[in-house]
């Protein structure tokens, strides 16, 4: 059968839902946040959560149609599996789906400018957003522990070195995940990456927009939503003393809306922190912002880095606190070497199946067991509670908080091809590594201030993606691959793709000349058509026809057609006919867009 012969058609007027087919076509709302102040609540948590203002000037309410998305239950009729990472695994809701209105209409979508919208009945242009997120804390302070209700007031630029000295963080780590109870909820910055010549979108805006309202103001603060833009041109005057200038400044960057969550930086600001760092572009230090943002924004656990190319199809407060509890539940006896699979249920079978064949395949075989320590540094991690993992019963870091959250795998590019295993600072080059593709994810409080450290104080440093998994290898910090559903745009069988996507031994999958990371543009008919990677066309694809616009007019990004038998076929010209089925109706996906798509 021809890969390419089955275009999908299907949307809102395909849903299923099992065997009830007499339930009802319409979206209903989704609320996917806690029992706040139940009893069971209660007993877990510090204080009383108090629901916050929104953007209409009236106290948000989760049976407002207005205030939450809405979503379709069931799925589309024959829409094909996710291939790799899986739902059941994560806990990420697979059985609902969202069209573009009942997703992005409470953000704006419907409406024709940035003014009134039609769908949620809000003059965005007068909409403060950070305000809006500093009002929610305040009215939630007290579910959070002392040392992080003292915000501080967030200022038009990062601070250069000179004029800012680095606190010393405490660096206490608990000896045990068990805590007392009641405790204090935890918080999360996260922050949006931006460039100062960026085009805002109208869609863009709701995007961001779905960020600060399904994060932050329906949690009560237990997140705050941050844009760190990046002022590429240096003669730009970012650190002027005239405030009307710096505020006119800001304003030509970004939208109104956006102005008092938004901190500007460029590279003489992290060149001013990191001078015994020879490289400090943003490109191969893409962490070393977010590790001056959390010298001056001391108050938060965690700091999540998002890019403004990512899109949560489905509710990113459901998608991401799903992702931390899988990650709070992995053990760590083999966690290394799981992170570096592509797990693919089709021929792993169902996680805990998955988990005993990787435990089974590294039989006699070296693991990575507690620090992989190097001379430079003293490990702040715990110390495993047996000598050896195989005398582990996969019960180590069950219930530990992972100091490294990713979406891609985390492979040692030692030997491999990747263009970038090489690029260290101040170190050996025979240094182990890790690395993870995108710099996206979660990291802890401890493992930023330890890549702060190395670099402001040692002059060590790592390309970007290498920075965070090399620092949790030497420091025996937990560190968690978070298996998301991936879709692919082909028809690949799952044992094909496992042939094709986990070479290498047990212990070092991807780890080899063979490396799918290498990035040689051997298996780019695969890796452009994954719905989350870097530069995947998928990604757009999905995301334009989602949004109901037509194919992409520049997908012929080299004049020619490409099509092969292992199915390649990079220009879709199918007609999905919205008339007969529906507006496209996705069930929860984390996309990742091509630049400027």
């Amino acid at each position: 059968m021809d890969r390419e012969d089955q275009f999908y058609r299907g949307g809102t007027l395909t849903v299923t839902h099992g065997n009830d087919d007499n339930y009802p076509q319409i979206p209903i709302i989704y609320d996917p946040y806690p029992k706040y102040n139940s009893r069971q609540w209660r007993k877990e948590f510090v204080g009383s959560f108090r629901a916050c203002d929104g953007p209409r000037g009236k106290t948000l309410s989760r049976t407002s149609a207005q205030d939450m998305i809405s979503v379709y239950p069931g799925i589309q009729k024959d829409f094909p599996p996710a291939l790799l990472g899986s739902y059941l695994a994560t806990g990420v809701d697979g059985y609902v789906c969202t069209d573009r209105s009942s997703r992005l209409s409470t953000y704006g979508y419907g409406s024709n400018s940035s003014h009134a919208a039609s769908g949620s009945g809000v003059n965005f242009n007068e909409t403060n957003w950070g305000s809006l997120q500093s009002q929610c804390f305040e009215r939630n302070f007290e579910r959070y522990s002392p040392s992080e209700t003292d915000s501080h007031s967030i200022e038009l630029t990062l601070p250069v070195r000179s004029r800012f000295f680095a606190r010393t963080l405490p660096r206490d780590r608990p000896a045990s995940p068990v805590r007392s109870l009641p405790q204090y909820k935890t918080r999360s910055a996260v922050i949006l990456r931006a460039s100062h010549g960026m085009k805002w979108t109208e869609d863009l805006k709701q995007n961001v927009r779905s960020l600060v309202m399904e994060l932050s103001l329906h949690s009560g603060a237990e997140y705050e939503v941050f844009i760190l833009c990046h002022v590429k041109d240096e003669t730009i005057p970012i650190y002027t003393r005239d405030a009307q200038a710096m505020e006119n400044m800001k304003a030509g960057f970004v939208p109104r809306e956006f102005m008092d969550m938004t901190i500007l930086f460029n590279d003489k600001t992290l060149e001013s922190w990191y001078p015994k760092i020879d490289e400090h572009r943003t490109y191969y230090q893409y962490w070393q912002p977010v590790q001056i943002f959390s010298q001056i924004f001391q108050n938060f656990d965690y700091y999540w880095q998002l890019e403004m190319d990512s899109r949560f199809t489905g509710h990113s407060y459901h998608f991401l606190e799903k992702s931390v509890e899988f990650a709070k539940s992995q053990p760590r006896k083999y966690l290394w070497e799981r992170n570096a699979y592509f797990y693919i249920p089709g021929t792993h079978g169902i996680w805990k199946k998955f988990l005993n064949k990787v435990g089974s395949a590294m039989k006699d075989r070296n693991s990575v067991w507690g620090p992989k320590s190097i001379p430079q540094i003293t490990p702040i991690g715990p110390k495993p509670p047996v000598v050896f993992p195989e005398d582990d019963k996969y019960e180590w870091g069950v219930g530990e908080e992972a100091d490294l959250i990713t979406f891609l795998p985390i492979f040692d590019p030692t030997d491999t091809k990747w263009l970038f295993r090489d690029m260290v600072w101040g170190l050996p080059e025979d240094v182990p590594r890790r690395a993870s593709h995108m710099a996206m994810g979660r990291i802890s409080k401890s493992l930023l201030y330890e890549m702060h450290v190395v670099q402001i104080q040692r002059g060590m440093g790592i390309v970007s993606e290498m920075t965070a998994p090399s620092l949790a290898l030497w420091h025996g910090l937990k560190a968690v691959h978070v298996p998301h559903p991936l879709y692919v745009d082909g028809k690949w069988t799952s044992k094909e793709l496992g042939r094709i996507l986990n070479t290498g031994e047990p212990e070092n999958i991807n780890g080899g000349t063979d490396s799918i990371w290498n990035l040689d543009h051997r298996l780019d008919h695969i890796l452009y058509r994954l719905s989350y990677m870097l530069k995947s066309q998928t990604a757009g694809d999905f995301y334009r026809r989602w949004l109901g616009y037509p194919i992409d007019p520049e997908q012929y990004t080299d004049g020619s057609h490409h099509q092969d038998h292992q199915g390649r076929n990079w220009f879709e010209s199918g007609d999905l006919r919205e008339d007969l089925y529906g507006p496209l109706c996705f069930p929860s996906m984390f996309l990742l867009l091509k630049k400027h798509n």
